[in-house]
C-alpha cells in the first residue's frame, strides 16, 4: 500500500469522524458505537457509488451522498425527520458552494498559463479546502448554537432546505456556465472567476445567516413560553399575598378576641377560637416540601391551582440538592412537566368530563434521581418516538417537552413516555457525585 492510499484512508477516517461527531452533538446518538456503524455504513454506499457508479453526474451523486446518508442518520441518531433531513443537506451543500469559492480563481489562474484546467492535484486541495470550511461550520454551530439541538418546528425546516439547495443549484450552474465558455481573454476571465467566487461566498455567508435566524427563532418561542408561565406564577403569587395580606391585618383582632376568651375565663371556645384559626392557616401553607425552596416556591401555586380546578393530586417528592442539579434546570424539569399534565386534565374539563387525577413520584439515590409524573388523559397523546406531537395549536406548541428534553439530554439522563389509558412521563437523571470539602484542602 503506497502513501497515497494511506493518506486517502486516513482522511477518510477523520472526514467520518468529525460529521459523526457533529450529528452526535446536534442529534444525539442512539447506540454505545455509533461511530462504527456510521463508519461502516458510509463505506459501505460509498464504495458502491465508486465501483458500480450509480451516480454519474455531479448532481446525480450529490443526491445519491444525501439519500444514503439521511437513511444512516435516521437509523443511528435521535431527532425529527425533518431536522436530519435539514442537516443532512446542509452537510453535503456547503462543501459544494464551498468548492465554487475556491475553483473558479484556480480555473482562472489555469487558463492565463494557456492549460486546459485545473490538474488533479489542484483539485484535490480545493476539495481539501472546501471540506475544512465545512469542519470550521460545524465546530462554530456546535459551540455556539445551542438551541439547535432541540427539535425545531417543520415550517423551519423546510423554509432553511429550500434556501440550501437554492443557493448550491444557482452557484453550480453558474460554475457550469464558467467553465462551458471558451476562449476567454486574460482580462475577462479573471475577473469573471472573481465574481463567481464572491458570489458562493456570499452563498456561504447566508447559509451561516439562516441557521443563526433560526437559533434566534427557537430562543424568541422558547422566552415567549417562559413569559407566559412567569405570568401565571406572578398570577398565583399575587393571590396568596393578599391572603397573606388580609390574615395579618386580621391577626390582631383575632388576638384581641382571644385575650378577651380567656380574661373571661371561657378556655373551651377560646380553644374551639384557635383551633379554627389554625385551620384557616393551614390554608396558605404550603403543599409541597421537596427539599428545594426554589421547587417549593414554584410547584406549589401550582398545586393550589390543580385543587381549585378539582384535580385529584397526590405527590411524594424528593430533589436533589442545589450543588447537584442548578435551581433553573430543576424547576425547568419540574414546572414544565406538571403544567403538561395540568393542561391535560384541563382539556378533560372542557370536554364536560372529570377533572382527572395527576400523581408525582420522585426518589433520590446516591448516584440517580427518578422523576416520575403521570396523569389522566382525554384524548391518546401522540407520540413518535421521544417526540410529543402537542394538541395545542399555539407558536409554543410542544416547547414545554422540548425544554424537559433539553434538561435530559444536558445531564445524559433518560426520557421515556407512554400513552395508553393514562399519559406517563419518566426522567432519570445521573448525579455526580459530591466533592469532599476536607479533601480538597488537602
Amino acid at each position: 500500500m503506497n502513501g497515497a492510499a494511506i493518506c486517502s484512508i486516513v482522511w477518510g477516517v477523520l472526514d467520518t469522524f468529525l460529521r459523526y461527531r457533529f450529528l452526535k452533538k446536534m442529534l444525539g446518538a442512539k447506540y454505545p458505537y455509533t461511530f462504527v456503524w456510521y463508519y461502516l455504513g458510509t463505506l459501505l454506499y460509498g464504495q458502491l457509488n465508486a465501483r458500480l457508479v450509480l451516480a454519474g453526474t455531479p448532481w446525480g451523486n450529490l443526491i445519491y451522498l444525501c439519500g444514503c446518508a439521511f437513511a444512516l442518520n435516521m437509523l443511528l441518531f435521535y431527532g425529527s425527520t425533518l431536522k436530519k433531513t435539514f442537516l443532512t443537506i446542509w452537510m453535503y451543500c456547503v462543501p459544494e458552494v464551498a468548492f465554487c469559492i475556491f475553483f473558479p480563481l484556480f480555473y482562472a489562474l489555469s487558463v492565463l498559463r494557456g492549460q486546459a484546467g485545473c490538474s488533479d492535484a489542484v483539485l484535490k486541495i480545493i476539495e481539501i479546502s472546501a471540506c475544512l470550511a465545512l469542519y470550521v461550520m460545524m465546530e462554530l454551530l456546535s459551540r455556539n448554537l445551542h438551541f439547535l439541538k432541540r427539535d425545531f418546528g417543520d415550517r423551519d425546516a423546510v423554509y432553511l432546505i429550500c434556501i440550501i439547495v437554492f443557493i448550491c443549484a444557482a452557484v453550480d450552474m453558474m460554475l457550469n456556465l464558467f467553465t462551458g465558455i471558451s476562449g476567454w481573454t486574460p482580462e475577462t476571465v479573471l475577473m469573471t472567476a472573481l465574481s463567481l467566487s464572491l458570489t458562493a461566498l456570499g452563498g456561504e455567508i447566508l447559509y451561516i445567516y439562516c441557521i443563526i435566524m433560526l437559533e434566534r427563532r427557537l430562543v424568541e418561542r422558547l422566552a415567549k413560553q417562559q413569559y407566559q408561565i412567569l405570568g401565571r406564577h406572578l398570577e398565583v403569587s399575587k393571590e396568596q399575598y393578599c391572603e397573606l395580606i388580609k390574615i395579618r391585618h386580621d391577626i390582631k383582632n383575632h388576638g384581641l378576641c382571644l385575650a378577651q376568651l380567656l380574661a373571661n375565663g371561657k378556655s373551651e371556645e377560646a380553644a374551639r377560637y384557635l383551633k379554627q384559626m389554625n385551620l384557616l392557616l393551614d390554608e396558605g401553607n404550603s403543599m409541597i416540601q421537596t427539599g428545594s425552596v426554589f421547587a417549593d416556591a414554584l410547584l406549589n401555586p401550582k398545586c393550589h391551582y390543580a385543587k381549585k380546578l378539582g384535580i385529584d393530586l397526590t405527590l411524594r417528592l424528593s430533589v436533589p440538592d442545589e450543588d447537584t442539579i442548578p435551581p433553573i434546570d430543576l424547576c425547568c424539569l419540574l414546572s414544565n412537566a406538571l403544567d403538561n399534565a395540568i393542561e391535560a386534565c384541563q382539556r378533560g374539563i372542557e370536554a364536560g368530563e372529570s377533572a382527572g387525577w395527576i400523581r408525582i413520584v420522585s426518589r433520590t439515590h446516591p448516584n440517580y434521581w427518578v422523576f416520575e409524573i403521570s396523569n389522566s388523559i382525554h384524548t391518546p397523546v401522540n407520540l413518535s418516538g421521544a417526540r410529543f406531537k402537542s394538541s395545542k395549536q399555539t407558536a409554543i406548541c410542544g416547547v414545554g417537552l422540548q425544554n424537559i428534553k433539553a434538561v435530559v439530554e444536558r445531564y445524559g439522563g433518560v426520557l421515556d413516555l407512554k400513552s395508553e389509558t393514562q399519559f406517563t412521563l419518566s426522567v432519570m437523571l445521573p448525579l455526580a457525585p459530591k466533592k469532599n470539602p476536607s479533601a480538597s484542602k488537602k
